[in-house]
């Protein structure tokens, strides 16, 4: 999400000191900003001390912190500067000959004489070995007071700063916090010893609680208890007091600024250019499109490869089956099931490494809601991963594996199977109809390849097998009226543009108005839970993709997705995304648990020509523009994007084990009985029998 970047922005406007206590990664890993090592490593060896121990070693380093800065900000570049000014001249001061490897010379000098004096005085101070309960708690309230003291000095250097501030004067941060989280090594638990280095480190901080500092605490450790721990196991009442962590970092900021740019050059907000790189690194996170604006000035790595590092871990292998299932869901949307521990496993650690989005942690802080929001440039990394080379296999063959591996770790909520199967086989109908016009893509190229414009009668043809092509693309609407043409030419100059798909809120968002907003963006559109009828929305332009976005241009293909075992008819209500009757639409309804056999056929074109519904001959029926698809079963028959290779993997997405198939040994009678004996359900022919005997 760009943390370590946000605070340094916000350190031209309030003074900031920045500490970055992050493990050593390796010679081939580089991650922004680099560490602070000399004070990282004043945190080591922790396993050994007391808490009171650790917490006046924290005091003195502190104190010593607020010392150093205020004895810099003597220096006479620094004076009669106050407020932002002098936030941003220091910030300029500690970056001075920063790397991507190495922090400024001004920075390592500073921190390392916190660290090195931090040390001398604990000596001094502390001894080394452990004092008795008493004198140990006196040498920390000793600890405690020189640090409030040196605060004190410190923030009226750089404020006006009298009694108590209303507002924040200076701000300290550790970026990497997780280092902080280590538990206490097996055997060292005590009652001289029960809390982790941040826990006490917490304690300590509490005690400058009326002071204008804000300290600040940045991680993407999936280990949610260990940084903020509920408030009922919280082993400090007053820390227990404190916030649940910030997840509402900024997002889509730059969204104005590409849209005023193309403004500028003249060009409409038509597909063929609202697909451009420049355009896509606006959506989402704002490192792509400072990644972006950085790489046109200075070549180097393009942004879809950059995030396609991210997203992928920079290839670590270990990790493998996570970044498959984040690019998946990046691109399908995949809600996992919060009941069960390996779903919270799997997400934190997706959150952690894989760019999943924190979107918020309760006030309980037992679990995070998260998911993958709409960016268009993830969204391309992650086709470009799906459909690669690298295995020999694309997204039909890897979509699928992916899902049903998921499904057997317990990964993925029983309900949404088959909407989640649904948005899988139209992701996949997509990326084969552009895997048919255009090679792959090289690996760093910078331009985008499955983020395009497709041909919507393509895209039917890549769904659907060939066998049903005629019935398809020769359907006459719903209403079959005379004059109205059949789908093909109503569909004749018509694209989808979507590589990726987002969650609405509403039904609203599923109105014409506003899908031609999501094909600004590059998306289709996931309805809300218990949508009546549809599923999700795939917005279509009507017009050359040379031609400006508008509402009156945009139409749609309605999805609806059922696992049952009967098909029963269900109309999809056209009006609810396009009810202009003169503009073309596309239902599709997909009944995936049932295998429909002999006529009329496993993909069938409704016909219900209405009764007297009109005012006049003339009057159109909001169905005579209407074209509805109805496909039966989940496999290679019905659709051309399931290979005959992965029905069986849909199969076992799609159904939903029951308590009885759950259980291991359901094939023995007797131990059946005495499962059934243990009452997890009442059989209602069963019962009678037993009553009467």
């Amino acid at each position: 999400m760009g943390k370590s970047r946000m605070v340094n922005e916000a350190a031209l406007s309030v003074f900031t000191i920045p500490i970055n206590i992050r493990e050593e990664l390796g010679p081939n890993l580089k991650t922004y900003p680099p560490p602070d090592r000399q004070f990282r490593d004043y945190f080591h060896g922790h396993d050994v001390k007391s808490d009171i121990r650790l917490q006046a070693e924290y005091a003195i380093l502190l104190s010593v912190l607020f010392t150093k800065a205020t004895e810099l900000l003597e220096k006479p570049i620094f004076k009669h500067e106050t407020g932002a000014a002098l936030a941003s001249q220091w910030a300029d001061y500690l970056d001075d000959g920063q790397t991507d490897i190495e922090a400024g010379t001004n920075r390592n000098e500073f921190l390392d004489s916190v660290a090195n004096r931090a040390y001398q005085l604990q000596l001094v101070e502390l001894g080394l070995l452990q004092q008795d309960q008493k004198t140990a708690q006196t040498k920390l309230d000793d600890s405690i007071n020189r640090m409030q003291d040196s605060c004190r000095k410190f923030v009226k250097a750089i404020s006006s700063y009298e009694g108590r501030a209303k507002e924040v004067k200076g701000i300290v941060y550790f970026d990497e916090a997780h280092q902080l989280t280590e538990p206490i090594p097996p055997g060292r638990k005590t009652d001289a010893r029960s809390r982790s280095p941040y826990h006490n480190l917490g304690i300590v901080l509490s005690e400058l609680i009326d002071f204008p500092v804000f300290f600040i605490f940045l991680s993407t450790s999936s280990h949610l208890q260990t940084f903020a721990p509920s408030p009922a196991s919280h082993p400090s009442v007053r820390i227990a007091q404190g916030l649940p962590p910030f997840t509402e970092l900024p997002f889509d900021i730059f969204v104005g600024e590409v849209f005023e740019t193309l403004k500028s050059q003249g060009k409409f907000f038509s597909l063929e250019n609202v697909g451009q790189t420049s355009v896509m690194a606006g959506f989402g996170r704002a490192l792509w499109y400072v990644h972006h604006k950085a790489w046109l000035d200075h070549q180097g790595f393009p942004v879809i490869s950059f995030a396609g590092e991210k997203l992928f871990a920079q290839g670590n292998k270990a990790r493998v089956f996570h970044s498959l299932i984040a690019a998946l869901g990046v691109r399908i949307g995949i809600a996992f099931d919060t009941t069960t521990q390996a779903s919270k496993t799997m997400e934190s650690e997706l959150v952690e490494s894989h760019m999943r989005v924190v979107y918020a942690i309760p006030e309980h802080r037992e679990f995070m809601r998260a998911g993958s929001p709409s960016e268009p440039i993830l969204a391309e990394a992650a086709a470009r991963r799906l459909n690669g080379p690298s295995d020999g296999n694309g997204i039909e063959i890897q979509g699928p594996e992916i899902l049903a591996q998921a499904c057997t770790k317990g990964l993925l909520a029983k309900g949404v199977r088959g909407e989640i199967c649904g948005r899988l086989l139209v992701t996949i109908a997509h990326d084969i109809a552009v895997r048919q016009k255009h090679s792959l893509p090289d690996l760093y190229s910078p331009d985008p390849h499955f983020h395009r414009p497709v041909h919507v009668l393509d895209f039917l043809r890549a769904l659907f097998a060939k066998q049903f092509e005629t019935v398809i693309l020769k359907a006459n609407s719903v209403t079959a009226r005379e004059g109205i043409p059949n789908l093909e030419t109503a569909f004749a100059n018509a694209y989808i543009f979507f590589s990726h798909f987002a969650l609405a809120k509403n039904s609203e968002m599923l109105s014409a108005r506003n899908l031609a907003v999501a094909l600004l963006r590059g998306m289709a559109l996931q309805a809300k839970d218990h949508q009546e009828s549809i599923d999700a929305v795939i917005p279509v332009h009507m017009g050359d993709p040379t031609e400006s976005i508008s509402p009156a241009s945009t139409s749609a293909i309605n999805l609806q997705f059922r696992n049952r075992k009967e098909a029963k008819y269900c109309r999809v209500p056209r009006q609810t995304t396009v009810p202009d009757e003169k503009v073309a639409v596309i239902s599709i309804i997909f009944e995936f648990g049932a295998r429909k056999i002999g006529e009329p056929g496993l993909v069938t074109v409704t016909k219900d020509i209405p009764h007297d519904a009109r005012s006049s001959a003339s009057k159109l029926h909001r169905d005579d523009h209407h074209y509805e698809i109805v496909a039966h079963g989940c496999i290679s028959e019905t659709f051309a994007a399931i290979p005959s290779a992965v029905e069986s993997q849909y199969q076992s997405i799609l159904s939903a084990q029951t308590i009885v198939e759950d259980f291991p040994r359901a094939g023995d009678e007797e131990c059946l009985q005495a499962f059934e004996n243990l009452r997890p359900f009442f059989d209602g022919l069963q019962e009678p029998v037993k009553w009467r005997k």
